[in-house]
């Protein structure tokens, strides 16, 4: 991929400015409580003079300056995602899942948070079930890694600008609405954590790079069925089909795996759909530049 630089701040730009601004009033409580506090807030302020200071970047920056320019937002989505956490414990969150639950059992009656893997617990289940929990990972690297090994700028600014707008619109709701999760707030019984390859590489990732927080509405699910928009954007039919059919196995693996309440999943199911039917192209039309390479609507991909 050979990245050109369109002049000027770019959508995508202009929605992290607006994270920023809107994470960095979320610490602004923690400011005596935590001793990092301080120095997000004065990063996140910086954050929001991201796009005048990009605007300055044209074509005639090095190499390494315009590749930097391209993947910044992807760079940010584990920060982003993980600094949830630290703000809940530093303010001693509990979070919202009281509430949650109580929608959850009035619109899905049945508890399937608890019950689904109790009433399908062959091996076979439970290891394709988190094995579809697991695979949200590919699913959501897919679409960079690919616009990246097809040298296509267009895509690789589509894909990012659409995902950070899923993720920060996700995200912000953590910041100021925390919802633990069942796995949390209604946890099963000693010795019902499921037993295998997949349950152990599930519980291994969430080990390693869960956030307190961070389970309405559920990213998980929101991110799979952007992945799947992106598909149906970007890719040829049999690769946009195998997306959609596997973000639909990911949101019903977050509910047996006892990630997520059945609202969560709906939740970032609607959350993925609104954003990027309504949301991105409204966006793009108020900051887009329509002389700028990558920003207008791609061509239909080559259907085989």
């Amino acid at each position: 991929m050979r990245p050109g630089v369109p002049p000027g701040p770019r959508p995508v730009d202009w929605v992290l400015a607006i994270y920023n601004a809107v994470a960095g009033a979320a610490w602004l409580p923690a400011l005596g409580v935590s001793g990092s506090a301080g120095w997000i807030v004065s990063a996140h302020t910086l954050g929001v003079l991201l796009p005048m200071a990009l605007g300055t970047i044209d074509r005639s920056s090095s190499r390494a300056v315009r590749i930097l320019r391209e993947a910044y937002p992807l760079l940010l989505l584990y920060p982003f995602f993980a600094e949830v956490g630290l703000l809940h414990q530093a303010l001693g969150s509990v979070g919202h899942d009281g509430v949650v639950a109580a929608w959850d059992a009035a619109l899905f009656p049945g508890a399937w948070h608890r019950t689904w893997s109790a009433a399908a617990p062959g091996a076979w289940m439970r290891e394709a079930m988190h094995a579809l929990y697991v695979s949200y990972y590919l699913l959501i690297a897919g679409p960079p890694l690919a616009a990246v090994l097809l040298r296509n700028a267009n895509a690789f600014r589509d894909i990012s600008y659409r995902m950070m707008l899923t993720y920060t619109a996700c995200y912000a709701v953590y910041l100021f609405f925390p919802v633990l999760g069942p796995g949390h707030a209604d946890p099963l019984p000693p010795g019902a954590t499921a037993q295998g390859f997949f349950p152990g590489l599930m519980h291994a990732a969430m080990a390693s790079g869960d956030a307190p927080g961070t389970a309405f509405p559920s990213s998980h699910v929101a991110g799979a069925f952007t992945a799947a928009w992106l598909g149906a954007r970007w890719f040829p039919r049999v690769v946009a089909r195998t997306q959609l059919v596997l973000a639909v196995g990911v949101a019903a693996a977050t509910v047996y795996t006892h990630n997520h309440y059945v609202l969560d999943a709906v939740a970032g199911f609607l959350f993925a759909l609104l954003l990027q039917r309504l949301l991105a192209p409204a966006i793009e039309g108020a900051w887009g530049n329509a002389k700028a390479p990558g920003v207008d609507t791609p061509p239909a991909p080559a259907r085989p």
